[in-house]
């Protein structure tokens, strides 16, 4: 007769572990032993009313089973809210389901095996699921997750797919953390970019272009880590040994080449490099027509991932570069485009939009070319060179026909969560479209920052500056990752090294104002007008325009009670708005009457710039000189009418 307690069955396992338990019963075994206490108790509790078991008890941890994933994770979520209060208890949690085996002793199984494996990846405070799980649970409201792309796990066979619950009060871990543990920062290339050997300096967007478009190809990869296009665009034209910027970006492999095209001919010249001792694994030459430029890009990727499956454990799948257009003439128009949005002036992104809508015309497909429309109108908008209903409005319109054409994009959905955020003001929405680009595109280091920057918003600076860290591990050397994590570090008080991480930033871009204002911001921060002067000038000379910023020259002299110097900067920026009649420059306004203490003006530009939706207003609750406004009654009532929390 067979026995009866041996079967089979699908479940949901959770593994539930507290951290530093043995330390601590060597130090004070009462306290761990009421540690161990209160945590069994919370779990035990809290799994039986979620309809789950608990199947063994194992020192300082638990194993229980679910027949759902959903009251597996909502179990877990109350477990480690609950033991969050004091006394708190250090408790990780993973969860993972699958096929288990039942028998007189318990269960065991694969399902159990990797279960503890992503236990084993979880933080103090933290929830770690597996990608079947996700898969339960994705569409459920309410979780919140964060992806962290596929690892191999010890003794499991096939690599894992990695989420973290990320709800309120939820700890999740750095990416680095993770990569760590399952040492996958060994699968890794950094694409640097390609010279451009060209009769013609103007192509220089063409090898820019053909370096995006093989990172963009080589990110599908599972498993495989690319650092983003911010960060290996930092080592144009330098002469970095290829070791040195292995250690830098933290990538086993290094792809470099150039390209040289004369008329429809075109050679691309690529070599993989091997950073540990920077010997070459690979390197070859493609030559063909202009037309062939999709299959050239097709074969370096598949080449570089067969070399690494080569000379890595490495499992690439076959990789195809997904062309969005079969037109040679879109496409230079995209690539042109793409150049000058990377620039990031206003200037420059006016151009983009042109060359964005020169692709368009010859292929009424082209999903980044729609994508890259979105994402300029919403620069302009936020920044206030373009009325924000316009601006917006056609954001919108082409983030979701990118959508339409191809939503498998994370970016699309960044620029779509980019027009929730800044126009409709609707932050579930915007808070979901850049966690999902984050799911689809873990190493997204541009669905981070706007993850961070919606957090930045509500005022969880917290959490801002949890994902601007995490975009850092993704890009180490990205000007928009470094300087958000300044702003982080800046909006923490942590000024010195505020200071210190935009002297970085200048460091690999002298040129970069954003850095500079973030000095003088920090120097204003500490009173230091004089220094926060000299720092805002400096940015001044870069500035090539008739009627220069006048907005953090003219806050500085109000604060230090130079009234005619403030008064001038004031008209600076009117005569920039008679020159230029798109221009929202209610906040800049407001910014310097809130400083010549002349509240009531300061708060008539601030609810023009709610009525005109203007989206930088709703970094109101970080904006150094408005700290002066947080006391007045109709500071609440601004927040309230952009639907923020006082």
């Amino acid at each position: 007769m067979s026995d009866q307690s041996n079967y089979r069955s699908l479940a949901a396992i959770m593994f539930a572990d507290m951290v530093g338990y043995t330390k601590l019963m060597q130090e004070d075994e009462s306290k761990a032993k009421l540690l161990r206490d209160r945590q069994r108790n919370v779990v035990d509790k809290t799994i039986a009313t979620h309809n789950g078991k608990v199947m063994q008890y194992y020192g300082d941890g638990t194993l229980s089973m679910f027949s759902s994933a959903i009251k597996a994770v909502e179990a877990a979520r109350e477990i480690q809210d609950q033991l969050q209060r004091d006394p708190k208890v250090p408790l990780r949690i993973g969860i993972h389901i699958g096929d288990v085996v039942h028998d007189s002793e318990g269960v065991f199984g694969d399902a159990v095996n990797v279960a503890a494996r992503v236990q084993s990846l979880s933080v103090p405070g933290g929830v770690m699921i597996s990608g079947k799980v996700f898969e339960e649970i994705r569409n459920h409201p309410g979780i919140k997750v964060e992806a962290f792309g596929e690892h191999d796990l010890k003794n499991v066979f096939n690599p894992i797919s990695i989420f973290a619950l990320a709800n309120e009060g939820l700890s999740v871990p750095e990416q680095s953390y993770i990569q760590g543990i399952t040492g996958s920062h060994k699968n890794s290339v950094a694409v640097l970019p390609f010279a451009n050997f060209s009769p013609n300096p103007e192509n220089e967007y063409f090898s820019d272009g053909i370096t995006e478009e093989i990172i963009n190809a080589l990110v599908k990869l599972d498993g495989l880590q690319v650092p983003s296009r911010t960060s290996v665009f930092a080592y144009k034209n330098t002469n970095k040994d290829i070791r040195e910027i292995g250690k830098e970006l933290n990538v086993a492999t290094v792809l470099e080449g150039s390209v040289r095209q004369s008329g429809n001919k075109i050679r691309v010249t690529a070599q993989l490099i091997n950073t540990d001792d920077g010997f070459h694994i690979w390197s070859e030459n493609y030559d063909g027509e202009m037309k062939d430029i999709f299959k050239v890009q097709d074969e370096i990727s598949q080449k570089i991932a067969e070399k690494l499956e080569q000379n890595f454990e490495f499992n690439a799948t076959r990789v195809f570069y997904e062309a969005s257009t079969d037109s040679v003439v879109a496409y230079n128009h995209y690539l042109q485009g793409l150049y000058y949005w990377n620039k990031r002036t206003p200037e420059a992104v006016l151009k983009a939009i042109e060359c964005y809508q020169k692709a368009i015309r010859k292929c009424k497909t082209y999903t980044k070319a729609y994508s890259g429309l979105a994402n300029c109108y919403s620069f302009l908008g936020v920044i206030g060179h373009l009325k924000g209903k316009v601006a917006f409005t056609k954001a919108e319109k082409f983030a979701v026909k990118a959508l339409e054409l191809n939503d498998f994009r994370g970016g699309s959905f960044v620029s779509l969560g980019f027009v929730d955020l800044f126009y409709k003001w609707d932050f579930d929405s915007a808070e979901a479209n850049f966690r999902k680009a984050i799911t689809m595109e873990p190493n997204n280091e541009e669905a981070r920052l706007a993850l961070a920057t919606y957090y930045r918003i509500i005022g969880d600076v917290d959490r801002m500056y949890h994902h601007t860290k995490a975009a850092i591990k993704i890009a180490p050397v990205s000007l928009p990752a470094l300087l958000q994590h300044a702003h982080s570090l800046m909006i923490t008080e942590k000024h010195k090294k505020a200071l210190d991480l935009f002297d970085r930033i200048l460091e690999l871009d002298p040129l970069f104002r954003p850095a500079l204002e973030g000095i003088a911001l920090v120097h204003v921060f500490e009173k230091k007008y004089d220094k926060a002067i000299r720092a805002v000038k400096k940015y001044l000379d870069l500035i090539d325009l008739d009627y220069k910023d006048g907005t953090q020259l003219g806050y500085i002299a109000a604060l230090k009670g130079n009234i005619k110097l403030a008064e001038e900067n004031l008209k600076i920026l009117q005569k920039r708005e008679e020159s230029n009649p798109d221009l929202n420059l209610c906040l800049d306004y407001a910014v310097i009457y809130a400083a010549l203490g002349k509240t009531d003006i300061a708060f008539d530009f601030l609810n023009k710039a709610v009525d005109e939706k203007l989206g930088s207003v709703l970094l109101i609750k970080t904006i150094v000189p408005f700290d002066m406004l947080k006391s007045d009654v109709r500071y609440g009532q601004l927040l309230e009418r952009m639907g923020l929390n006082p």
